[in-house]
Formats: C-alpha cells, structure tokens, sequence
C-alpha cells in the first residue's frame, strides 16, 4: 500500500487534472459544510459554552411559583432574599440584583441613559469576577444610607471615559447627584443584562423592606456535593418560616392560598431561556443541507469512477487488492472533503458576522459567538465524515471491478448497469426528500410570519414616533414636580407643525417593561388572606389613547382635570370588564392598587378600551389597568411616576419630528436625554423579529436545499441520457417523435421527484411537530404549506429534468448510432 503522504500527493495531482470537478465538488461541500460551521458556532456560542464565570455550574436562579394565582414562574423580594441569604446551609453565597433601570448620565457632555442594575455585594462574589480595576461592592456597602458609589462597565469606561484609570476615585452625575466610581469592570462583563453599563449598590431598609415586590433576580452558588433538590427543600423550609422570622411582610396564609414555593434553576438556563428548541432545529437544518450536498458529490463520484472502470481494473489486474482501491477512493473523497472543509470556515466565518448582525436583540450571549477551538473541531468532524459519506458509495460499487469487461474497450460505451443508476436515483430521490422537508419548515415559518403580520396589536401604529424619558429624582422630587414636566412637555409637543396627538404612558406595548400588581374591586371583596388579582398596571397621561389609536369602547379616556383635581380617575381594557362584569357595565365601578388597608382609596372606573398586545403578537392581550400620573396617595403613598415613553402622532413622516421633539424636551430640561426614538412600526417589527429570525435562517437553508436539489436531478438525468445515446437515436430511427423522447427523460425526472415528495411528506409530518412551539396561527402540518412546497418543488424539478430532455429530443439519429 502506498504510503499515505505519497497517495495524497498522487491524488492532489489527479485532482488538478480534473479542475472542473475538484471545484465543484469543493464548492459543494463548502456550501454545506460553512453553513454548518456557522449555526453551529451559534448554537455553541449559546448554548453548549458554559457561562463565563469560574465553575459555573454551580451557579443557579432562585425562583418562586405561585400556582394557586396562576403565576407558574417569579422572582425575589428583598423579604425572600434575606431570609433565604441569612439562613443559608446548601449554599456558598447567594446574591441580589435588581434591574435593568435607567439613570441619566450628565457629566458636561451630551447627556446619555445608561442601563444600570443593582446589586448586593454578594452578588459579585457569587459569579466570582474581580475587578479589572478597583474594587467591587463591600458588605459594608450593602448598608442602607451608606456612600454612594457605582461600579462602570469596561465598555462604558473606554466609551465614555476614554479608558481613563484617573477615573476611580471621582464623581460622576447620575439622575442629578454625584456617584464615586469605585471600580471598573472586566470587558465583556455585563451581567445581568445583555448590556449593563453601571451597577450601583442594592441597599435594604430594614424598616421597609417592600412587602410584596417580587422584582429582583437572585443567584446562589451551590456548595460542592449539595444536590438542587437539596437545595431547594431547604429554601422551600425556610419560605415556610418567613411569616415568623419577618411578621407583617407575608401571612403564612396568603402563602398558602397562593401555593407558593421556591425553586431553583440552572443559571445557564436562565440566562438561554427559550432559545434552545429554535437553535437545534436550525442545526438540524443544516444537517440536512450537508446530506443533500453529500448525496449531490457522491453523484459525481460514481460518474466519476464509473468512467475510471478501466483503470481501476488494470490496478487490479496489476496486483491492487480489494482495500487498495478503498484507500485510493477514501483518500480522494477524504481529501476533497478536508478542502472544501477549509473552504467552508471563510464561509462561515462571513455567515457568523451575518448571523450576529441580522440577530434579534433578545437573543442572549451573541458576544460569544465564533469560530472557536470546539467549532473547529465540529468543523473537522463533519469534514471528515462527509467524506467518508461519499466516498463509500463508489467504494461500495466498485471495489471488485470486472475485469474482463472493463478492459475491454468497447464496454467503456456500453451504458451503465442497473445496479449504477439504482444508486445515482436513490441518492437523487433523498436530495428530493430532504430539500422538501427543509422547504415545509420554512414554508410553515413564513405562514406564522404572515399569520402575525395579520394580527391587529390593539393600536395604529402607523404614523406614530415614540421616544423615552426618565427624569432625575433629585431635579423632581414631588409627584406634582414629574407630573407637571410631562404636562407641560405635551403641551409644547403638541404645537410642533404636524403632531396631530401626543400622550405618554409608563409601560409602550411590546416593549420590556411591564409591571403586574395586585388589583382590589370593590363588587369582590376579598377573603380574610386572600391575594388580589394580579394585573397588568399602567399609568398614563390625557391623550395617550388618541395618540396611540386604541378604541375607546365604553365612557370617556383621561381629561386633564384627572390630573389637576386627582379625581380617582380608572382606565380597564375589554377583556378586564369582561372578566369581572360579563355582559354589564364596568363604569362606575370602583378598584383599589394593593392590599386593602384601613385607609383604601379608590378609583373609580371611567372607561373601557379596546385590548392591546402588550406580550408580543403572538400571544393574546392581557387584562389593563391605567392609572393617571398622579394618584390618591393610599399604600403606596402618592406615586411619582419619572419615568415614560412618549407616542406622537403625526401627520408628516414620524422620523421627521425627531430633532423637533428633542428640542422641546432640552428646551424644558437640558441635562435629560432621549432614549429610544423610534416609530410605533419599528417596535411591531422588533416583536416579530425572532420569527423573522428563524424565518430567513430557514429559508436560506431551503434555498440551498432546493438549488443542490435541483442541480442533482438535473445531473442524473443529463447523465442518463448520455448513456442512452444510442437507445435514443435507435428510438428516433424507428419513427419515435421529438415529444416522445422529452416526454420520456421528462417522466424519469418526474418519477424520481415524485418518489422523493412522498418520502419528503412522510419525513415532514413526523419533524414539522418539533416546530410547533414556534409556529403561530397554523399548524406543524398545515395542508396548504405542504402542497404548496410540493407543487413548487415539483415544478423546479420538472424544469430541471426539461433541459436535458430537449436535448435528447435534438440528438441526431445518424450521430447518435454511431456513437
């Protein structure tokens, strides 16, 4: 046997004397290969790459479920969290952060938002993350009323602060006082948030620790051999006792009629949420994109080696035995494979930047992604066991080759035996089968793209420009302060040429920020330890349903004396009135925010609008409640709202109004930035942008499916009829007519895609079913998707066979017999 490096050698040579097929075969496979690489970088970058922080799978999310009020998944109070960090057994530490909030940043030039959390000084040493420069938050700096100080992220300090180390130690204004920065963070580090770029301490006050906010995410780092289900029967005991070690924050009976425990889960789940199930159908896309590329070279391989038959068999006459002509075969599939292998990575590496600039933002962990040691690794696998796939097919065929008839020269034109064209349809009729269920997945995908498309969102988007502002506590202190700034700031906006309704709201639909609380309705008095229903709140300004074109359905919307006069004034959805009034009247109705106590202000029910879809297009439209800006005081006191987006509605395009509306609001406050100028359109996009997401990335898949698809029945069929040459000029000798000949290389072509479709719809019945939880408005076997794709696919393919048929229909009697 030769040795391997002198093969290879050989090989490469023959190869070069083939260039057309060595490119082709190498183009193939990149193709399949690259695409490959790419989504699985993605999927490793965030899924399979543990989180970076030392031993990270310790670490875990402590969560509660309250079943009994039909809440199955929520967060930590500072309640919860103290007594589960001060009587902690099963784990090292635990810690809290709440966020991401907003904090004006002005420190003389332009002012800016700036995502910030909050955190205990656990929380850093639970992740275990030093500094890069200074220091993290101290227990001592967890006490309530301490100094206050702020840790910036790596990204903010180069950003803002030209990678000044002269920063620590100095103040920075946020939200209208000064901070000491005390420590920069490493870059990259921006937890809990995709892009966190403060972190200011999370301060408990013993005397008020905050009943029942249950707003802030905690962590814990196991200690080594806990088991979870150790862990979390201890935090389960201890929520248990939280009635005893903290009375007057939760009744033990509350507790109970909410069924509510504690769990926990991996962190690094948490931190993926639902990705998971989209990126391994993606991959397993792709996989068959790979098949379909395979089946496409082994194609050419058996053209290929059904040509060297005469070779192959002097080699044996010569001496070679059986696995010789393995290893001559391997080594060139091998070698073609590793080519286009390497040509694939450049694929890739160009489809990765693609994948993280077309990516949703709600895709966590994008900063990971890229070709790393372990996708070099998969990219060497797949290299090599795609070579393997195809280059044991013609290994397979021909490893004993005739002898007799091979060498003799005559049989070189005989045409191929069955055994050979068995193989080239069977390869052909799976290229077939896979590409249709590659093009029912991303038929199924555009439906669901279309089907939300069609979704009315509860408002006209159309024409409307929103932006975001959040004042500083320290320049607006009282609630009549922050209320009479957006008055005014509305007022201003609405004389700007075009602006035909402008209202502001603390929570813009289909956008992050939404805030749930407990609701008391007069006609329902609750039980001694019952829990109000949870409600989606809102509170929001004269004018807001005008701008955003929700349909007033029953009385009236806010008036400014709502406001002024702090008439008690309530604004429900539908679907709220509905709920609790079936078929009546919800005016006049009164509701109180909270828990009763022996002081309850209400607010009486002035209106009913239409539904929004405040979670996303897909999912229906949750029960509203409005509040106005300014409240009748009650538990939680006059509330003082800093913070809202801003919907105007214009006449003119919206983004025209961006620099006018900028300048009415510097005009009131300079130091306050603009956040999030954008129209009402962007934001419905956005919302659809992981269907959209998975959508092209399906769709280009199906798309390449569907070309090396096309390409290999083309090549079967162009194949078959240079091999029936002379059966065909015999046919055509005998009196058979043009259409005769097309008609029959035509229902060749036709019976391979035919047997293909049927197998392609059996497979597709079976995986379209993974693909339910991400279809929306049809089903994983929608009938009309899967005769649609069918009928194209067989159309394409009928195209693809009609070529080499009117080029049989053209072959010379005369030239053909002689051939």
């Amino acid at each position: 046997m030769i040795p391997l490096r002198k093969q290879l050698h050989v090989v490469w040579r023959k190869l070069l004397r083939s260039p057309a097929f060595t490119a082709l075969v190498i183009l193939t496979l990149a193709l399949g290969i690259g695409a490959n690489t790419a989504i699985f970088s993605l999927v490793d970058g965030v899924l399979l790459r543990p989180l970076p922080f030392p031993n990270a799978q310790e670490l875990y999310g402590l969560w509660h479920s309250a079943p009994g009020i039909g809440i199955p998944h929520f967060e930590q109070s500072n309640t919860t969290y103290k007594v589960y960090h001060d009587h902690k057994r099963s784990f090292v530490e635990i810690g809290l952060s709440s966020g991401p909030f907003m904090m004006n940043l002005t420190d003389g030039e332009e002012p800016i938002r700036v995502n910030t959390v909050s955190a205990t000084s656990s929380f850093f040493r639970v992740l275990g993350i030093p500094p890069a420069i200074g220091r993290v938050f101290t227990e001592a700096d967890d006490t309530f009323g301490g100094e206050q100080i702020v840790l910036l992220s790596h990204e903010l300090w180069r950003g803002r602060f030209g990678g000044d180390p002269g920063i620590l130690g100095r103040s920075i204004r946020l939200d209208g006082t000064s901070w000491e920065v005390v420590g920069i963070m490493p870059e990259g580090f921006t937890y809990p948030a995709r892009i966190t770029q403060i972190w200011i301490p999370h301060r408990i006050d013993p005397a008020n620790l905050g009943r029942a906010n249950f707003s802030h995410e905690a962590i814990g780092r196991l200690k080594p051999g806990v088991s979870p289900e150790a862990a979390t029967a201890e935090l389960n005991q201890l929520l248990t006792r939280m009635p005893e070690i903290y009375p007057g924050e939760m009744t033990a009976g509350l507790m109970e009629n909410a069924q509510m425990s504690a769990f926990i889960n991996p962190l690094h789940e948490d931190v993926v949420g639902d990705l998971s199930r989209v990126l391994w159908i993606l991959l397993g896309s792709v996989g068959f994109v790979l098949l379909i590329a395979c089946a496409n070279v082994a194609n050419l391989f058996l053209v290929r080696a059904e040509g060297r038959q005469r070779e192959l068999a002097l080699r044996t006459a010569l001496g070679a035995g059986p696995w010789d002509v393995v290893y001559h075969f391997l080594s060139e599939s091998l070698l073609l494979s590793l080519a286009g292998g390497a040509v694939g990575l450049g694929l890739a590496y160009a489809g990765i930047r693609a994948l993280v600039a077309l990516s949703p933002e709600n895709i966590p962990r994008l900063e990971e992604i890229g070709i790393h040691g372990t996708a070099l690794l998969f990219t060497l696998g797949i290299s090599l066991l795609a070579g393997l796939l195809f280059g044991m097919i013609p290994v397979l065929r021909y490893r004993r080759p005739n002898l007799s008839g091979a060498i003799n020269e005559g049989s070189l034109r005989s045409s191929s035996g069955r055994q050979t064209h068995r193989a080239r349809n069977l390869l052909a009729v799976t290229q077939v089968a896979l590409a249709l269920m590659l093009l029912i997945g991303s038929g199924l995908m555009a439906r669901s793209f279309w089907e939300l498309r069609g979704v009315h969102p509860g408002f006209e988007s159309g024409s409307i420009l929103t932006l975001r502002l959040s004042l500083a506590e320290a320049g607006y202190p009282e609630a009549d302060d922050s209320a009479g700034f957006y008055q005014r700031l509305l007022e201003n906006l609405r004389s700007l040429p075009g602006v035909e309704e402008v209202g502001a709201i603390t929570n813009f639909p289909l956008t992050d920020g939404q805030s749930n609380n407990g609701q008391v309705f007069e006609d329902f008095p609750l039980q001694p330890d019952e829990i109000p229903p949870v409600i989606r709140t809102s509170f929001a300004t004269p004018g807001y349903f005008e701008a955003m074109g929700i349909l007033l359905h029953e009385g009236r919307t806010f008036e400014p004396r709502d406001h002024q006069d702090r008439t008690g004034a309530v604004i429900v959805s539908a679907g709220l009135a509905e709920q609790f009034w079936p078929g009546g009247s919800a005016l006049g109705k009164r509701v109180m925010p909270g828990l009763p106590d022996d002081d309850p202000k209400w607010y009486t029910i002035v209106g009913v609008v239409g539904d929004v879809r405040d979670d996303g297009l897909e999912k229906p439209p949750p029960d509203m409640i409005y509040y106005p800006m300014i409240g009748l005081g009650g538990e939680y006191g006059d509330w003082t709202i800093y913070t809202m987006s801003l919907a105007i509605r214009t006449s003119a395009p919206p983004t025209s109004l961006a620099e006018p509306a900028q300048r009415a609001v510097w005009a009131l406050d300079p130091t306050l930035p603009v956040a999030n100028l954008r129209t009402a359109d962007d934001i419905l996009s956005s919302s659809m942008a992981r269907t959209t997401y998975t959508m092209i990335l399906l769709g280009i898949a199906a798309a390449v499916a569907l070309l090396l698809g096309t390409i290999g029945i083309y090549g079967v069929i162009s194949y078959i009829v240079a091999q029936r040459t002379r059966e065909i000029g015999v046919r055509m000798a005998l009196g058979a007519q043009r259409r005769d000949v097309s008609g029959m290389v035509v229902g060749r072509g036709l019976v391979i895609s035919l047997v293909g479709v049927a197998i392609g719809i059996a497979g597709a019945f079976a995986l379209t079913r993974l693909m339910s939880t991400l279809l929306f408005g049809v089903s994983g076997t929608d009938p009309i998707t899967f005769l649609a794709v069918s009928s194209l696919l067989l159309i394409v393919t009928s195209a693809a066979s009609y070529l080499p048929a009117r080029r049989a229909a053209n072959i010379n009697p005369v030239e053909a017999l002689r051939y």
